[in-house]
């Protein structure tokens, strides 16, 4: 289906649910926080809602998307592939990242809001408060999915400051959910050493920015060691759950629940991910993540002995650098 027959379709699904034009108004008003105006404009077709405005408003109006989507087709469940092209930011690009961190940002107002993720590559809330790793993970990107020609090396790439801000925010605003839970493959950061001794050993990575590296490294590592010791994001004093996993998982899934909204995750390279805000889709994943509770140690305010030896395994190996 095309993109202009989709937004037609859920315009009809709109007036459908809500006949009379001026309460369907004021209902978006209310549910996308915007002016009177750009409601207007977005209901007679001039601008198209936002794949997150969306979400929004057929969960406040129990609209099925997979009727607008697939009209007459039996329910499925649908993952969209989001892909940002982190070497070449656009404008369109840009709004994904600002649409989603408005989103998330909401779940500060739901007491009962969730966000868990299991991991086998460090998440990006939580190295995205250290520039050196944020550039890093945009340079191994950018190094996989470019021509031998168009490599750079990391000193010689740059990343927008609009970017940077962004990966701040949702540095931020994720830690405002009421409940978080963290769950990490014990190889998480050996994974990633070894990727930096891999482009240092290449010349990709000079000496100088090893070092910066090491530092927020370490930086990093006590920023987490206190986090846990604590049992909350010292930003929001949000409490936090954090397991290491004591075997080797395949793959990060993630959900995030709020305001009657369901949102599930798996990442795709690198710094990309696979979405779906079906429901039967969002229960799958969170029952998978809570699974694998059963083979992890929960290390925030309890077992002092096994966070204590991880965090000075994890010191030894960035001291490697």
């Amino acid at each position: 289906m095309k993109i202009d027959d989709l937004h037609s379709t859920f315009l009809e699904a709109l007036e459908k649910k809500i006949p009379q034009k001026t309460r369907l108004v004021e209902i978006l008003m209310d549910c996308l926080s915007i002016e009177k105006g750009a409601v207007i404009r977005r209901l007679r077709g001039e601008v198209p809602f936002s794949f997150f405005e969306t979400v929004k408003i057929a969960i406040r109006l129990n609209i099925s998307l997979n009727d607008v989507v697939q009209p007459g087709v039996a329910p499925i469940d649908h993952f969209a592939l989001t892909i940002i092209e982190y070497t070449d930011m656009s404008e369109i690009y840009y709004k994904q990242w600002e649409e989603y961190i408005a989103l998330i940002r909401t779940a500060k107002n739901d007491p009962d809001s969730e966000i868990a993720e299991s991991s086998n590559i460090l998440p990006l809330a939580v190295y995205a408060g250290f520039g050196s790793l944020s550039r890093f993970f945009i340079f191994k990107y950018q190094y996989l999915f470019s021509s031998s020609d168009n490599r750079k090396s990391l000193g010689d790439m740059a990343v927008p400051e609009r970017l940077n801000q962004i990966f701040k925010s949702y540095f931020i605003e994720s830690k405002y959910f009421a409940k978080t839970i963290l769950i990490w493959d014990f190889m998480i950061f050996r994974y990633l050493i070894t990727d930096i001794k891999f482009f240092s050993g290449i010349n990709l990575i000079a000496a100088n920015e090893i070092r910066q590296l090491k530092t927020d490294l370490f930086a990093l590592l006590d920023y987490l060691e206190k986090m846990t010791l604590k049992g909350y994001f010292i930003e929001t004093g949000n409490p936090v759950q954090v397991y290491i996993s004591d075997i080797n998982l395949d793959a990060d899934y993630s959900y995030l629940q709020f305001n009657d909204i369901y949102i599930s995750h798996v990442r795709s390279f690198i710094l990309n991910s696979v979405a779906s805000t079906d429901r039967s889709s969002f229960y799958k994943i969170k029952e998978w993540i809570h699974s694998i509770k059963r083979t992890s140690t929960l290390i925030t305010q309890s077992g002092a002995v096994y966070r204590t030896d991880f965090f000075d395994k994890q010191r030894s190996m960035v001291s490697e650098l």
